[in-house]
């Protein structure tokens, strides 16, 4: 047999290994749920039937629903929510908007301001039938749809018959962050006149994917170095001992082989 057929993809397998073993070690980007608390003080099932509960996965990201209510802001009210997010990339807030009359289409009634820990802030301003719609899309004369990309149907049930019936909506609006960390995001409701009200029912941040730590030979995890930082060799002693050895060294006569 000629060794030479084996040398290629010998170095591919060793190549493949070598990222294998880096893929094992780099983190990745998670959903951070925040939990809305006691701001949030209106019970979801008192406006939708069978509405979403605990840990929800709406929209391809995680939600803390746990508590059960809605945060609900009427005409110049506010609510912030403080913390650390440290290379926060996206945030996925659950919103609409509630006595959302034909009137107000087109109007900026609220915005989203986040905080950054180097000061600087950014704001997106909420804007009906542009990224915020009423929650009761079964209701007449009430703005029911959305113009913004960023902003898209997650959920799709019913009213309670005490609200209306008809078809009920959960929304969520996605905002780009510039990979800083938060320290607070705050929803503003700025409409001055009316009977329209802000709901909130989840708001989840991602962070940006966890840098990997290379601390032995190689300082790389990205490429078949990777795969000599994991080697016997370098891992932690064993009790009562005071070198590594090699765990396969009785296999090595079954790797030297010759050729035919």
């Amino acid at each position: 047999m000629n060794a030479a057929i084996f040398t290629k993809p010998a170095k591919g397998l060793i190549l493949a290994s070598g990222f294998l073993a880096a893929s094992s070690i780099m983190g990745f980007a998670q959903d951070a749920p925040v939990a809305l608390g006691a701001q949030a003080t209106v019970p979801l099932s008192t406006l939708y039937v069978s509405a979403p509960t605990g840990s929800a996965s709406l929209g391809g990201h995680t939600f803390d629903l746990s508590g059960g209510n809605l945060l609900t802001l009427g005409n110049g009210q506010s609510a912030t929510f403080s913390g650390s997010w440290a290379g926060a990339t996206s945030a996925f807030l659950l919103l609409n908007t509630y006595n959302t009359y034909w009137w107000y289409e087109g109007a900026v009634v609220g915005n989203v301001t986040f905080t950054f820990s180097d000061g600087t802030t950014q704001s997106t301003d909420l804007t009906v039938g542009g990224n915020i719609r009423e929650w009761r899309t079964g209701a007449g004369f009430t703005v029911n749809t959305l113009s913004d990309p960023a902003a898209a149907n997650v959920w799709t049930g019913s009213a309670q018959p005490g609200m209306g019936g008809g078809t009920a909506v959960i929304d969520m609006l996605t905002i780009a962050l510039p990979s800083k960390t938060v320290t607070s995001v705050t929803l503003n409701d700025n409409n001055t006149w009316g009977a329209l009200q802000i709901d909130l029912a989840g708001l989840t941040i991602d962070p940006v994917a966890p840098q990997a730590s290379c601390n032995r030979p190689g300082n790389s995890c990205i490429t078949p170095a990777a795969q000599n930082s994991q080697a016997w060799k370098w891992q932690p002693l064993q009790p009562g001992t005071t070198v590594n050895t090699n765990p396969h060294a009785n296999n090595a006569d079954k790797t030297n082989h010759k050729s035919h």
